[in-house]
């Protein structure tokens, strides 16, 4: 990635402009015949910069569903203005859209085009050199109140790429950040997913935190220094900050595992005894944060309930499930480890 501004300003030239529009092609070798004036624009442009390989594009052209049909089947996006006519080939997602105004768009970053054909670049707001600084800065304020899920973008950009924020931009949110919650839930919940999945925790707490966004989502003003582990799984970070994981899964429309999974996490994380993780499974335990101690994952029982019920002579039912439950907390805890153990602990706990 690149170190210095001086660098990027020098990739300014015409030249090196070309090289990008070639980069471009071999990344999505369908655009090689699009018509003339159609441009590569947005985030494919920005990761290209970065040294980093897209797997989706942006294009904005005369006559977005004429060049998406010609590439294949054309799955529709959005409507009217905004409608998005996306192809997917080889794995590659081509979205094509009508030419907008490049001051339309959320950050700096994001706002270079290149034409497909001439390999002429625009970036009116120096998005290049900002990538050079690792800098995520707003076009405007009012490209926030026109989608105010850009501002939690912002912390996504900055978290993705190691970039900060700029003042300016940081401010706007700011002042802005009480309408994060007039956007559509699946679309915050996408952003924060993605914030979360990071491996950066504590930075995604702090930056949330700065921008005062964590107070419209979580309800209160988070202290990013009470958490002192990083690279938490989704579920456990959002263990840590939810405090009612049934009503914040219903207004961010979460899915009905991660609810469970965090609903676990947290009672574990009330009573992390060795039973309750060996009920819960290696999987969800080990995202448990701060939890050093695990279950042995791979014991099997050393008596089934048939044994148990033949040695007790008790028939089905609770006593005979606690007295089995018991035995695998027993071998659990290492106080059981042999079948004979096994046998004189349920025929003493009968």
């Amino acid at each position: 990635m690149p170190a210095t501004s001086s660098r990027w300003r020098s990739k300014a030239s015409a030249r090196c402009a070309t090289m990008l529009r070639d980069i471009l092609l071999r990344q999505f070798p369908k655009l090689v015949d699009v018509p003339p004036h159609t441009e590569a624009i947005g985030g494919a442009v920005r990761d290209i910069l970065l040294g980093a390989t897209p797997l989706d594009v942006d294009v904005e052209c005369d006559d977005p569903l004429g060049c998406a049909s010609a590439l294949g089947k054309v799955i529709t996006l959005g409507r009217g203005d905004l409608t998005v006519y996306r192809v997917v080939v080889d794995g590659r997602v081509y979205d094509f859209s009508r030419k907008t105004d490049l001051s339309r768009r959320d950050f700096t970053i994001n706002a270079i085009a290149v034409d497909l054909t001439s390999g002429d670049m625009r970036d009116p707001f120096d998005g290049e050199q900002d990538i050079g600084r690792r800098v995520v800065r707003m076009i405007h304020a009012r490209n926030l109140e026109d989608d105010p899920l850009r501002m939690l973008r912002a912390v996504r950009l900055a978290i993705r790429f190691d970039f900060t924020i700029d003042d300016a931009t940081a401010t706007a949110i700011r002042r802005r950040s009480g309408r994060i919650v007039t956007v559509a839930a699946e679309r915050v919940t996408y952003e924060l997913h993605a914030i979360f999945s990071a491996g950066k925790f504590r930075r995604a707490l702090r930056l949330l935190n700065e921008a005062a966004l964590d107070e419209p989502l979580f309800g209160y003003s988070i202290d990013p220094s009470r958490f002192p582990s990083d690279d938490l799984s989704l579920a456990a970070a959002y263990a840590l900050l939810v405090r009612d994981p049934r009503s914040f899964a219903e207004r961010w429309r979460w899915s009905d595992a991660l609810q469970r999974d965090v609903r676990t996490l947290q009672q574990l994380m009330r009573d992390p005894n060795l039973i309750a993780l060996y009920d819960a499974g290696e999987k969800l335990a080990r995202q448990l944060p701060l939890r050093a101690e695990m279950p042995d994952f791979s014991m099997k029982p050393l008596l089934n309930g048939t044994e148990i019920a033949t040695l007790t002579k008790l028939p089905p039912g609770p006593q005979l499930g606690a007295i089995k439950r018991a035995l695998i907390e027993a071998q659990l805890r290492g106080s059981v480890r042999t079948r004979e153990e096994a046998e004189r602990f349920v025929t003493s706990s009968a």
